[in-house]
């Protein structure tokens, strides 16, 4: 009985990897060459691992993702949403020297250039998110910190179009202080109901 090489890699590793450059340089601008520089995956190695780099695309998001989908579960999934939550949501957030920005948005910007499962992986993760910024609004309301007849629904949309603008915005101002801005704007929005 034959038996096939052992992998010489770790699939973790490579998909980490293959995400930064990725993350870095948008489908578009990752040439396979990188990939495998970065990886250090041969080739063959790379299209018998993931069937090459539109795949490869899609599994590094998948992991992007999972990534992100931890950290907005910390602060907006908690047994108990509110909008204390979404307060500390925002104010965990911090931009380094080293951001380069969101893969989220660099593959919903490049529809017309990424694979379409990875536009629809982007797409039902922005739904999700939306759909956590609602029940913590819905909380708000429920515990009486929001009034019965907010506009909730545009709320969510605002807060997450001001999520996905900090992701751009941290890349050319890295001190911005995203919890301080949500605040004024989410109790600007609950004031203006209230009156």
């Amino acid at each position: 009985m034959t038996r096939g090489r052992k992998k010489q890699y770790n699939r973790d590793t490579v998909l980490a990897k293959a995400m930064e450059v990725f993350w870095q340089k948008g489908y578009e601008g990752a040439h396979l060459q990188e990939l495998v520089a970065q990886t250090g995956l041969n080739r063959f190695s790379l299209y018998s691992e993931f069937d090459g780099k539109e795949a490869l695309f899609c599994e590094a998001l998948k992991l992007y993702l999972a990534q992100a989908q931890e950290i907005y579960e910390a602060h907006l999934a908690g047994d108990h949403p509110s909008l204390a939550n979404i307060y500390a949501h925002f104010n965990s957030i911090k931009f380094g020297d080293d951001y380069h920005g969101c893969m989220l948005l660099n593959t919903l910007n490049n529809q017309h250039a990424v694979p379409p499962t990875s536009f629809n992986l982007a797409t039902d993760f922005i739904h999700w998110l939306r759909s956590l910024y609602l029940s913590n609004l819905q909380a708000g309301i429920d515990d009486g910190q929001v009034p019965l007849t907010s506009p909730i629904n545009d709320w969510a949309d605002t807060l997450l179009s001001f999520d996905l603008g900090l992701a751009v915005a941290g890349i050319v101002v890295p001190d911005l202080h995203a919890g301080t801005l949500a605040k004024q704007s989410l109790d600007a929005m609950i004031a203006s109901t209230t009156h």
